[in-house]
């Protein structure tokens, strides 16, 4: 049996699973918010250690130990769901309901440690941006000039700044922030230790899904608008960038595979600038990053290609 954890809105779970019906592979999933809200049900006895169950209307009951094979998509992200929560609770009260929904988490972790995974869960949460940098210029991969810092002055150079660890949408006031890459100017001020790194001007970007030893490339033409010039992310639905499939130099192509393995990650969306100096700079991977604009853009199919995988895993 095949096992997504994965959250509520996430379409590419649904379109895997539409493939993995159509191979008659027998195939569940649990979302973290469903634990959260008590639409999925678990149980476990500490006398039968072998066996935690989970329930669901949709699935019916199933033994853990039945799953073969897993694939760790998006999940346990507690702050989407605050709005489930009452407005008005404590900060004491949160961090412990935060502390407990982690806890359970974990718990189902632990029954499904030894399965197979595609992104084992004990590595995909376990690096951040730095350490990515860090061993991608030990494989030989370029990187931008990169500073942490809590008072930065930026000289000569030009240089932009973006969250140390996930991006997030943060909401106040009834609105919703999301977090991109901005530049950054001159400032004497001290703050919250964080992330610059030198602006790349770019030919364009590359946006690369890597699904077990194998890199699907797509190039951006994100310089063309001047909105979308520092971060793709801040889409122009109006005058959309060009996508293409692109080829990766062999040089290039074998580092990533190389960084890949060296940080213990099956899949994940991996970014890169190609520079008008004519280097290409890694910037960082996604364990759990979108595929869909990849797989339709290049008529690269990703979503067979996961739901193969899976299967081949399970039958094993």
């Amino acid at each position: 049996m095949i096992l997504i954890l994965s959250t509520t809105h996430d379409d590419d779970t649904n379109v895997v699973m539409e493939h993995l019906a159509n191979m008659g592979e027998s195939c569940i999933r649990i979302n973290d918010v469903d634990l959260f809200n008590g639409t999925t049900k678990i149980y476990y006895k500490i006398s039968s250690p072998t066996s935690l169950t989970v329930e669901n209307k949709l699935f019916g009951s199933v033994d853990l130990s039945q799953v073969r094979a897993v694939w760790y998509r998006k999940w346990g992200n507690f702050n989407k769901y605050k709005d489930l929560l009452d407005q008005n609770i404590s900060n004491e009260m949160f961090q412990y309901l935060h502390s407990e929904y982690y806890g359970i988490l974990k718990t189902i972790l632990y029954f499904l440690n030894d399965k197979k995974w595609i992104n084992h869960h004990s590595k995909v949460n376990r690096l951040n941006k730095i350490e990515m940098l860090a061993i991608a210029n030990n494989i030989g991969l370029k990187i931008p000039s990169t500073v942490i810092a809590n008072n930065f002055d930026t000289e000569k150079k030009d240089w932009i700044t973006k969250a140390v660890n996930e991006g997030a949408v943060i909401s106040h006031n009834q609105k919703k922030f999301p977090l991109m890459t901005v530049e950054y100017n001159n400032s004497t001020v001290s703050f919250f230790p964080s992330l610059f790194q030198q602006h790349i001007y770019k030919e364009y970007e590359l946006r690369i899904f890597h699904l077990n030893g194998k890199n699907y490339p797509m190039a951006v033409f994100s310089q063309n608008d001047e909105q979308t010039s520092v971060d793709f992310r801040n889409y122009n639905q109006n005058k959309p960038n060009r996508f293409v499939p692109y080829q990766l130099p062999e040089d290039l192509n074998h580092k990533i595979c190389q960084l890949m393995k060296a940080c213990h990650i099956d899949t994940g969306s991996i970014d890169i600038i190609k520079g008008v100096d004519g280097e290409y700079y890694f910037l960082e991977i996604n364990p759990s990053g979108q595929f869909r604009m990849t797989s339709y853009h290049c008529n690269y199919n990703l979503h067979y290609e996961i739901a193969k995988q899976l299967k081949k895993m399970n039958d094993e």
